[in-house]
């Protein structure tokens, strides 16, 4: 078996969908492509953690499977120094992100962001399953770290998050003074995130099998979200802070979209519609920078605010020309990307 469509198809859906949510315009958007102000989880907060399972999964393919590009004859040496590489191009393509378009000092850059947050959880979970491969110990790290990020919270309050990020960072490197949702210290249950897909990679990976492990990771998928459901009556689900809770539904609700992606492509092998969501997957680092350039380009120019004005004069309602002008954002950055996908340049760190 080669590589698994519907993975690509997967990232190729939750990338799109991050620049539709990081594209609204005006004052009036749908509810479901608003992030919960704290407590509480939306489509939009789905997005995220859905990236960093695919990431995980994804990791598991390219250590175990040679047509995913990495040769597993690599010496663990080597191997953590491409994982030191990789993490440090994606944190500095984040940085610049943040700073585009270059009219403030760096003294007020905000240093945590998407790419970011992805760059350090990549670090740890690769390392982790690099030195600590087996089964048991990766599930015994996602234990820890839920465990010990929930007592953390219990024990000092939920504020403890934004303390660190003000006394590591300072409070003119965060989204706000006094807290960032991409800080550092709720980086540590997204690492988690990262090893559930992991984990969720080699339970999927039976080449020997018609149907390979769809069956198990759905019931998985549905169990996990069950017990992040149960588990919110006591720690709330809370993107913001990235509780325990919302890992676990976020992870279940993850692994049953992907299992059901994996029945339609892999088992039941229809494929006509996939090209479109591989072109995005294949070359997710390129078309999300460039989302969050052009994003920050047409605000600056006036363009966002000049389509928008286009599509309300058709007498829409707002929060529809919002979603118009989110929508045709994703189509430009995808037909930026298509050329490249039908060359086969794939940019990735």
């Amino acid at each position: 078996m080669k590589r698994f469509l519907s993975l690509d198809v997967f990232r190729g859906m939750t990338i799109l969908m991050m620049i539709v949510l990081n594209n609204q315009a005006g004052g009036s958007v749908f509810a479901p492509l608003v992030h919960s102000s704290w407590d509480g989880v939306t489509l939009a907060d789905m997005i995220f953690p859905f990236f960093l399972f695919i990431m995980g999964a994804a990791m598991w393919f390219s250590t175990h499977r040679h047509d995913y590009g990495i040769r597993g004859t690599l010496s663990k040496s080597r191997r953590t120094g491409r994982i030191f590489r990789r993490t440090l191009i994606l944190f500095a393509v984040g940085l610049i992100l943040n700073w585009i378009p270059f009219d403030d000092y760096f003294a007020f850059v905000r240093i945590p962001g998407v790419l970011q947050r992805i760059a350090l959880a990549y670090f740890f979970a690769a390392m982790l399953t690099l030195y600590l491969p087996r089964v048991r110990a990766i599930v015994l790290s996602i234990a820890v770290s839920l465990a010990g990020y929930w007592f953390l919270l219990d024990a000092l309050g939920t504020d403890i998050v934004g303390r660190v990020d003000t006394a590591l960072l300072g409070p003119s490197h965060l989204l706000t003074p006094s807290f960032d949702p991409e800080g550092i210290l709720s980086t540590i249950p997204a690492i988690a995130s990262v090893l559930i897909g992991y984990l969720a990679g080699n339970a999927m990976d039976k080449p020997n099998s018609a149907s390979g492990g769809i069956g198990t990771l759905m019931v998985v998928g549905v169990l996990l979200a069950g017990a992040g459901i149960l588990f919110g009556l006591v720690s709330p689900m809370n993107k913001q802070l990235w509780t325990p809770s919302y890992v676990l539904f976020t992870s279940g609700a993850a692994m049953v979209v992907w299992s059901v992606l994996s029945f339609v492509i892999e088992y039941m092998q229809a494929r006509k519609w996939c090209e479109f969501f591989t072109i995005a997957g294949t070359n997710s680092l390129f078309i999300y920078s460039l989302s969050m350039v052009l994003a920050k380009m047409f605000a600056l120019w006036g363009v966002t605010q000049a389509v928008y004005d286009f599509y309300r004069s058709y007498h829409v309602p707002d929060a529809v020309a919002s979603l118009m002008w989110s929508l045709t954002m994703a189509l430009v950055c995808w037909l930026v990307t298509w050329p490249l996908y039908r060359m086969r340049v794939f940019i990735s760190a």
